[in-house]
């Protein structure tokens, strides 16, 4: 599964007809039925044991995989690149060795310059079980930055595991002129 996200003015600018929802008419209410006592105790007892099951699973949502990224991104603005690391999830760790990827991110922070004045998230994709990445969800958030000596793209790569976003990977290129 594959899905490309990008940031719009609000959740609902517009609606998907292809799906069948033609029109707000669809949306039929009609009043409510009064339920049997046995049905009512169904539910109650139902309700009972689906609310902890559902309470303690954290949904992979947007905002958080956003907000990993920003946070792991404002330890390469602090020079905090060992942060980074070690925040790592352990494939990331796998796939790279430590002192060339600290290297990798000081010599782009160094082209660039400090901290960005700026940093908008762009995009962001998400990968379940892609068959060239290990079992799995991912996503990629490609963020816009400008840097006092240039505009870069940034894209952090993260998996969901243990309940929380990880990072697990770290581009950064120039902004082409005609893309700012």
């Amino acid at each position: 599964m594959h899905k490309k996200i990008i940031p719009s003015g609000g959740a609902m600018d517009k609606l998907d007809f292809a799906n069948g929802l033609t029109a707000w008419n669809d949306l039929r209410f009609t009043a409510p039925r009064k339920l049997s006592p046995l049905a009512t105790l169904a539910i109650l007892i139902f309700s009972i044991i689906l609310v902890p099951v559902t309470a303690s699973a954290q949904p992979a949502s947007a905002d958080a995989a956003i907000e990993t990224a920003r946070q792991w991104l404002t330890l390469a603005d602090s020079q905090q690149v060992d942060q980074m690391w070690e925040q790592s999830d352990a494939l990331m760790k796998l796939k790279s060795e430590q002192g060339a990827w600290i290297k990798y991110v000081n010599d782009m922070r160094i082209r660039l310059g400090t901290s960005p004045s700026r940093r908008i998230w762009q995009s962001m994709e998400h990968q379940i079980n892609n068959p060239s990445l290990p079992q799995g969800e991912f996503v990629g958030i490609t963020f816009v930055s400008v840097y006092p000596k240039a505009s870069s793209w940034e894209r952090v790569s993260l998996i969901w595991k243990d309940e929380h976003w990880a990072p697990v990977g770290y581009q950064a290129g120039a902004v082409s002129a005609a893309a700012q």
